[in-house]
């Protein structure tokens, strides 16, 4: 798989939670995890075609076993509401990623309101003074469906909080350990509907809603039978993969029919036709002689939002963060620069844990930048990634269509490069963005998450603007042409 690390300016380079923005922009940057904790900063040199650009990475070795923390690791990171020198000072930045615990910080109340509309969150956890308190408990609140947990030292203000809809509220002087514990108690008795998923299945234009278990294409609405839904969606999420008639037939009946081969023979025929695909010519589901079937479209995965973002979602920070890559990219004077620009929006977006960037070259990509990846991931990329549709990024880059996916260890059979380049990794929805210029694909953009929530459409949306925006900088050489006229003409 391709995901890059993305490098920061130097002053903020590996940095995961910078300040940059402020409280009318809605933007921050992703903080996953902290400095403190035992973590090992070292430098390493990423080759980007004949470049070579300096990446930080910085590792973390748990101590789990020593440090006597919960064993319980949410799926999905903590949104922290206070200043991040505060949360270093406390120490809990050392327990949290001894547990195994990713977060994202914010430091005042839009960044906060920003990112909880935007990332599923596994927690909200605020800290600060009675007035900051009360506003980012405000910003929030109708943002995410995740728990509350407020600190607070003053026990006349306890009764308002909850009275306010806070889950949990602990003093300062709580222990790491035990804070822990109360935390992950209060993940766990969390609403499980809370958390969103994967709603959506999408093939050009064919959409399956999981939820309504409805169908349409080109918006127009498909009537399926109960058996149809279920062979079109089991096959949707084995795309690319010659499934048996057999498993198929196992997974689509309870009880198989006595002529089981000549039914699903049957309902495949129905659902082609349903869907105007031509067998002889098949957009989506193909026959594969002497085995089963095999839908050929590229899926993606796509989350309902946490909110009703058509209702909720202020989509000013995307626009303001595309106005803001424009202004930026334009003083970009070479690839290298622009990836960095690239990097620094996706940063301060807050939409991924790890990204990465990766250029075409003949038969193989190559990195030109990657963040918040582990040092070996980093060494298996060193050399390229090859154009093989085992690989997740390649097949965006061979398709020119976006792959994703809600957690990657459930397609080994399809992406099975992708899984073990990531086996040592903690990511689990996956992302990948082809970047084209006409008919020709330039590269890919790949984007990572912990947590099992795959990007929705309003964030791929906005992915798809800034990868498009990222080729109107004009070529490495044409710049420098440019530059070196401008230059002769001032001399004259």
């Amino acid at each position: 798989m391709s995901l890059e690390k993305p490098a920061v300016p130097p002053a903020s380079r590996s940095s995961l939670s910078t300040t940059e923005g402020n409280a009318t922009s809605g933007l921050a940057s992703v903080d996953g995890e902290s400095d403190q904790g035992g973590r090992v900063r070292d430098a390493i040199q990423v080759r980007s075609g004949a470049a070579m650009s300096t990446v930080e990475r910085s590792d973390f070795r748990t101590q789990r076993a020593e440090s006597g923390v919960p064993a319980f690791t949410p799926d999905g990171p903590v949104l922290r509401v206070g200043a991040k020198t505060w949360w270093e000072s406390t120490g809990l930045d050392r327990s949290m990623a001894a547990a195994g615990w990713t977060w994202i910080t914010a430091d005042d109340a839009g960044r906060a309101r920003w990112l909880a509309s935007i990332r599923p969150v596994a927690l909200v956890f605020i800290a600060g003074n009675r007035t900051f308190r009360w506003q980012a408990l405000e910003a929030i609140r109708d943002r995410t469906g995740a728990p509350v947990a407020v600190m607070t030292d003053e026990p006349e203000e306890v009764v308002s909080l909850i009275d306010a809809g806070v889950d949990l509220v602990v003093p300062s002087t709580e222990p790491c350990e035990t804070l822990l514990a109360r935390l992950s108690g209060a993940i766990r008795n969390a609403d499980a509907r809370r958390v969103p998923g994967v709603r959506y299945l999408r093939a050009n234009d064919l959409v399956v809603d999981l939820w309504t278990q409805q169908c349409s294409r080109c918006g127009n609405p498909i009537s399926l039978s109960p058996t149809e839904y279920r062979l079109l969606t089991f096959l949707m999420t084995r795309s690319a993969v010659t499934t048996s008639t057999g498993a198929i037939i196992d997974r689509v009946w309870q009880q198989p029919p006595a002529d089981s081969r000549n039914a699903l023979c049957i309902v495949v025929n129905r659902l082609r036709h349903k869907l105007g695909d031509d067998p002889r010519n098949p957009a989506f589901i193909a026959s594969v002689r002497g085995s089963g079937y095999r839908f050929i479209a590229n899926v993606a995965e796509v989350a309902d939002s946490l909110v009703d973002h058509d209702a909720r979602l202020d989509l000013t920070p995307l626009f303001d963060s595309l106005a803001w890559f424009a202004q930026q990219l334009a003083t970009a004077h070479s690839t290298s620069d622009a990836a960095e620009v690239l990097a620094d929006a996706l940063d301060r977006a807050g939409i991924a844990d790890g990204m990465a960037l990766f250029r075409n070259e003949g038969t193989r990509m190559r990195l030109v930048t990657a963040r918040r990846l582990s040092d070996a991931w980093l060494e298996s990329v060193a050399d390229g990634v090859p154009l093989d549709p085992s690989f997740a990024s390649a097949q965006s880059v061979l398709t020119g269509e976006v792959v994703q996916f809600a957690d990657v260890r459930a397609v080994k059979e399809r992406f099975r490069s992708t899984v073990r380049r990531l086996s040592s990794e903690s990511f689990r929805a996956c992302h990948f963005v082809p970047i084209t210029r006409g008919p020709q694909t330039w590269g890919h953009l790949g984007l990572a998450r912990h947590s099992a929530s795959p990007l929705d459409a309003t964030t791929m949306a906005y992915l798809r603007a800034l990868s498009a925006e990222f080729l109107l900088r004009p070529e490495d050489g044409r710049r420098a042409g440019h530059d070196a006229a401008q230059l002769a003409s001032g001399r004259q």
